[in-house]
């Protein structure tokens, strides 16, 4: 069982000492209350100390999500559903499922993976050719400068009218991206919540606090 948690410890670097610290005892005082104490006695009860650190990492990520307030900024949460699809994505690849409901999962990740970078493409590719046209404006303004006064003016104006309005409009696609990740980052938590189950001590550890 010691072999067990240390492996299993060395896995959860990512949470706090505290969280870490509750986690393990959880899982300490479980194991004991059941006598369990091989290793393979523990795989066959939790999974490996891998399968089940990615679990409580997706299971902390998602709680951190749910738990982030209205003053938390757009940057923080995206910042929170990247590392929760990340985490979460993990978790549901190393869970034993059955073939049929893997290849259902692969699908809907890989849909989602080319969704979202044909969004991105498009987005970059849109925001590259009107600054490419600005630029272009901008430099044949400059170079008609000498030739004629108010073409040059109109090609400035026109040009520096054009990143203005990018800037303005940046803040949107900003929210636009965020919006996307949240989308991405909801549907893996379905999908988590979904094929994912809770092993025994989880649900013995909620039955208990249940009854306290």
């Amino acid at each position: 069982m010691t072999d067990y948690l240390d492996k299993f410890a060395a896995l959860l670097v990512q949470l706090q000492s505290d969280e870490r610290d509750e986690v393990l005892e959880f899982y300490r005082e479980y194991l004991l209350d059941a006598g369990i104490d091989s290793f393979d006695a523990c795989v066959a009860e939790l999974g490996t100390p891998k399968q089940l650190a990615r679990k409580i990492l997706a299971d902390y990520s998602i709680r951190f999500n749910e738990n982030l307030n209205s003053t938390s900024t757009h940057q923080q949460r995206s910042k929170a559903n990247v590392r929760s699809i990340w985490l979460v994505g993990l978790a549901i690849l190393s869970t034993p499922i059955t073939i049929p409901a893997l290849l259902a999962i692969l699908a809907v990740m890989f849909a989602l993976f080319v969704a979202v970078i044909a969004i991105g493409l498009s987005v970059l590719a849109i925001i590259a050719a009107v600054t490419i046209m600005a630029l272009i404006a901008i430099t044949a303004g400059v170079g008609l400068f000498t030739q004629s006064l108010w073409v040059s003016l109109f090609y400035l104006g026109a040009g520096l009218a054009t990143i203005g309005l990018e800037l303005l409009v940046l803040p949107l696609v900003v929210w636009f991206v965020g919006l996307i990740i949240q989308g991405v980052a909801t549907i893996t938590q379905r999908l988590y919540h979904r094929f994912v189950k809770r092993n025994r001590a989880e649900i013995g550890g909620r039955h208990h606090e249940k009854n306290r």
